[in-house]
């Protein structure tokens, strides 16, 4: 390896860290759980209040301490439980068997969120 390659590397290995760190400090704090069933909202729901809530007859999340997670899901694989918890504006948790989506949003969001996708297939 050449000398311009090892610094080449390291550049850009110094550009993706602080892309990493000023990403994760720039994400805002979601106040709301929206909930979507098959395309059409469900409900939503404040992360300040500590609930659980049945989503049909097939999934179930949890709110706690700021965050949401999908706790049950009839489908095969649940992928859905494991993908964790969310907190920010904009992040997701989907269940496609199910047709259902959480998304995390803030209180002042009266029109449609920037970073939303456009289409969610399911």
């Amino acid at each position: 390896m050449k000398k311009a390659d090892f610094i080449f590397l390291l550049a850009a290995a110094a550009i993706c860290l602080v892309l990493f760190f000023a990403r994760s400090q720039l994400r805002t704090q979601g106040s709301f759980a929206v909930v979507e069933v098959d395309g059409e909202l469900y409900g939503r729901y404040d992360l300040r209040k500590e609930q659980e809530i049945g989503i049909g007859d097939t999934n179930r999340i949890c709110i706690e301490d700021g965050t949401v997670r999908m706790i049950e899901a009839d489908c095969p694989d649940h992928l859905c439980i494991h993908q964790g918890r969310i907190s920010s504006r904009g992040e997701m948790i989907v269940c496609l068997p199910n047709r259902v989506s959480v998304q995390i949003d803030a209180p002042d969001a009266d029109g449609p969120d920037e970073n939303a996708p456009d289409l969610i297939v399911g």
